[in-house]
């Protein structure tokens, strides 16, 4: 049994994670991340079986195994877009990182925008994928649509990435990307959902993609929509507990453990609450001077990143927060 084998849930922020076990959900440590990301800013944008994927905005990256403290920093893009000297010409964003079981080859897609003029040919907006089997990047065809880049909700499921996405023609609708097939496809929302009274969140619900659906900045009733047989099927709806006021202000649902027994929210003023979908109870599992951002649920793993550079786990405990600091 490892350092994390307890762990179920990861909680993230632009420099932070912590580790949350059942079933108190205290954070009681602080991962500390791999020594590279402290020189280019890399943050935690996606998970797949106890693999981290980091990565910023400039296109650098690493794959990282918390459990084992081993990582690996990937190699640079295979886009070769030019740069300005004054101007950004370029973005890296909606990193969506999963596993390939036909080839059993972990994958990470990226998008890149380019922000200038076209010339010699180059595209706007363009997407490449890396192979941890062959540690190499390859440009693949361009959806008709790209991911919300200021969307927090995505997952990973049976082999497949999911994001929100939008476009002149339609405000909200997911697209989607197949490890296996490399191949995109898109799906509307539940016609339930209207995207000015409503939230979204995507997440897994006994192997199927599902999308919860909740009153804007409301703390429920939360209606669990799951995509089987190419359609949508609401399975049940978690209302909220009778007599007790509304959470006021918030602001996000961050994650959905359990088939929606555990639901995570972040409040209007950086709370991180956890509502029990059972009972109905909400409860306060704040860390002391954090801001939440996104929640990956985590197993421990063993799998082996061939990596020159790797170090043991290592944590920061965390001062009581029910004690003055």
């Amino acid at each position: 049994m490892g350092i994390l084998s307890d762990v179920n849930v990861l909680v993230k922020g632009s420099r932070h994670i912590f580790p949350l076990s059942n079933p108190n959900f205290s954070p009681k440590q602080r991962l500390v991340l791999p020594e590279p990301v402290s020189k280019f800013g890399a943050i935690v944008s996606s998970s797949c079986n106890g693999l981290l994927f980091l990565d910023d905005l400039e296109g650098n990256c690493l794959l990282w195994n918390p459990s084992t403290g081993e990582h690996k920093l990937l190699p640079s893009s295979s886009l070769e877009a030019k740069r300005h000297p004054d101007v950004p010409l370029h973005l890296f964003f909606c990193s969506g990182f999963g596993f390939d079981s036909r080839s059993q080859d972990y994958k990470v897609v990226r998008f890149l925008q380019n922000f200038l003029n076209v010339v010699d040919g180059e595209d706007r907006l363009q997407v490449e994928l890396y192979s941890l089997n062959s540690d190499s990047w390859k440009r693949i065809s361009c959806p008709p649509h790209y991911p919300h880049p200021y969307n927090n909700s995505a997952a990973c499921i049976a082999g497949v990435y999911y994001w929100m996405a939008d476009d002149i023609f339609r405000p909200a609708f997911i697209l989607s990307f197949d490890f296996a097939d490399e191949q995109f496809s898109s799906y509307s929302l539940p016609d339930y959902f209207v995207w000015t009274e409503h939230s979204v969140h995507l997440t897994e619900f006994d192997g199927s993609l599902a999308a919860v659906i909740y009153p804007y900045m409301k703390c429920g009733p939360f209606d669990i929509w799951v995509w089987t047989s190419g359609l949508w099927t609401n399975i049940f709806t978690i209302e909220p507990l009778p007599g007790v006021k509304p959470l006021p202000g918030v602001e996000l649902l961050l994650g959905v453990f359990k088939n929606g027994e555990q639901i995570f929210i972040q409040g209007s003023n950086h709370q991180l609450f956890l509502y029990d979908g059972v009972t109905r109870e909400l409860k306060d599992v704040s860390i002391p001077g954090f801001n939440p951002g996104r929640l990956m649920h985590y197993v421990e793993t063993s799998v082996q990143l061939s990596s020159k550079s790797s170090g043991k786990i290592k944590l920061h405990d965390l001062p009581d927060k029910n004690k003055e600091v």
